[in-house]
């Protein structure tokens, strides 16, 4: 029996968390096709101020966590794992930006072809709103990923996706931050996890973004170096060298 568990880190969206909530709630039949019997969907409040929690608590089919103050999207991401019932474990944003329409799409991949990861790509040819700079800043540390894990991919810092749960002990340990992603990303290709990328839309969110480029972007950075030393401090240092 597959169950897919969505996990979803929310920290001030109460502009747009019930959207998202019946969006996401609203697949239940695609799933089924993709050979999903169950949905499961956790909303992680990480010490939000406003309604969120509010709002997702009148859902009754939603279960909700609340961070007593806000401890950062990897923490609530973690949170929420940690509680899921699934096989199947998916994340998405609170902001409207990804498309929970496409997690059929993902989890059929997972089943069908025994993926560990499966990575909604926004760079991958899919329609796409995302800001010239952030498609920039993704282009760069895509392509930093793929050449120190020696492995072509095309988003590295996507916010969607679907994990088995066998494999998630080996993409840990996590950052609690926002660089989450790139890092579970490094982390898989040097873990040598079954992994594919499939093509999603790409929206821009609901209000203001908490992402600040210069700030997330040079952390973005040193974490994936970071990691990838730990893995293969050869490669690195000989590429920085080199270079």
């Amino acid at each position: 029996m597959n169950v897919l568990s969505v996990v979803i880190p929310a920290y001030n969206e109460e502009g747009g968390i019930a959207h998202i909530i019946e969006r996401v709630l609203s697949i239940s039949p695609e799933l089924t096709d993709a050979g999903v019997d169950d949905l499961e969907l956790i909303v992680v409040d990480d010490g939000s101020r406003d309604e969120t929690a509010a709002i997702t608590a009148h859902y009754p089919n939603v279960c909700l966590i609340r961070h007593p103050t806000n401890r950062g999207y990897g923490a609530a991401l973690k949170t929420g794992f940690s509680r899921a019932r699934g096989n199947l474990l998916g994340f998405l944003d609170a902001d409207g930006t990804y498309p929970p329409e496409h997690f059929p799409d993902l989890c059929r991949v997972a089943v069908e072809e025994h993926v560990d990861l499966v990575i909604g790509s926004r760079m991958a040819g899919a329609e796409s709103e995302m800001p010239l700079v952030r498609r920039v800043g993704n282009f760069i540390f895509a392509n930093l990923v793929s050449l120190l894990g020696n492995h072509r991919v095309s988003d590295s810092s996507s916010g969607m996706r679907v994990i088995r749960r066998e494999a998630l002990p080996r993409l840990y340990p996590l950052p609690d931050g926002l660089n989450f992603t790139p890092v579970m990303s490094t982390r898989a290709l040097h873990e040598d996890i079954r992994w594919q990328e499939v093509p999603i839309p790409y929206q821009e969110r609901v209000g203001r973004s908490k992402l600040s480029v210069v700030r997330d972007g040079m952390r973005f950075l040193s974490t994936i170096v970071w990691t990838a030393l730990n893995y293969n401090p050869v490669r690195v240092l000989g590429g920085i060298g080199l270079g």
